[in-house]
């Protein structure tokens, strides 16, 4: 926790924003218009969350003893503090903000956080609280930490469902933005770490609940969506269809994440809107998984 980390610069621009685009799910119907804008470049919107990309970082590994292999995607939280413009290279400031010792055989729970500027206005574009969980590492003797169950969903049907086909191919797609991770398109490293085949990036599953929550509780504006949290509670896998419900209230949304195939529940989150006030102080403690 006290190592410093010098900071990163991020480019993107159309390119970048179309593929991110793309692995969210965006426009798989040629004929809907509303989708073109986030891939037809005369016309492009940004997604909030494609920082997601310049975000994460695995530098925290190097050196401290952690077995990449068994490291997974827990959590992850973005918080929007001004739209993103169009092309930008942005600075990535990274910390590790808690360690958590679920105890011998459960592992332990790594909490980052990550603020965003634009480099040329030094201006904070959005902050990350991201968390990932080293299967293999517990029993060191640190704090437990909080142990929060995933978020409840209404007892009620949902007001939307958005569906997202992803391809066996979705992974190779989505590490053309920089998460290299071998896990998900090698399978040897992917039959090391405990799965039967590659695995779909955590992120990539985040993309598509945030193309869903822009388009069924934003009326794809993306400026409204303010805040993403995101717990996630099983791997998906390329080629899986995930359908993300979700329950609209004022100024939020609850959702749910599904690989409809397999029946097995991906994610859990809340999404805040612009319209609506900021939510209470949630300690990193809270995004941990139990």
């Amino acid at each position: 926790m006290a190592r410093t980390f010098p900071p990163l610069e991020f480019s993107y621009g159309s390119r970048e924003a179309i593929i991110y685009a793309l692995c969210a799910g965006m426009g798989q119907d040629p004929l809907d218009r509303r989708e073109l804008d986030f891939v037809y470049e005369p016309r492009l919107k940004l997604l909030p969350t494609l920082l997601t990309a310049a975000a994460w970082d695995y530098r925290f590994i190097e050196g401290s003893g952690i077995d990449e292999v068994m490291i997974l995607h827990g959590a992850q939280r973005v918080t929007v503090h001004a739209p993103l413009p169009p092309a930008a290279t942005v600075v990535n400031r990274f910390r590790i903000a808690d360690i958590f010792d679920k105890g011998p055989g459960r592992g332990a729970v790594v909490v980052a956080e990550t603020e965003l500027r634009e480099k040329a206005s030094g201006r904070l574009l959005c902050t990350h609280l991201w968390t990932s969980y080293a299967r293999g590492e517990g029993g060191f003797g640190g704090p437990r930490g909080l142990s929060e169950p995933p978020v409840t969903v209404p007892h009620r049907e949902p007001d939307a469902v958005v569906a997202a086909a992803t391809t066996t191919s979705s992974s190779t797609l989505y590490r053309l933005l920089g998460d290299v991770n071998p896990l998900h398109v090698d399978p040897d490293v992917a039959i090391a770490a405990g799965f039967p085949r590659p695995i779909l990036h955590g992120l990539c599953t985040y993309a598509i609940v945030s193309r869903a929550i822009v388009a069924a509780a934003c009326g794809y504006a993306p400026e409204r969506l303010a805040m993403l949290d995101c717990r996630f509670l099983a791997p998906a896998f390329p080629g899986d269809s995930i359908d993300t419900e979700m329950w609209v209230d004022t100024g939020t949304a609850t959702f749910r994440a599904t690989a409809r195939e397999r029946g097995v529940e991906l994610a859990r989150g809340t999404a805040r809107l612009a319209d609506s006030a900021p939510p209470p102080a949630v300690s990193a403690a809270a995004m941990t998984p139990a």
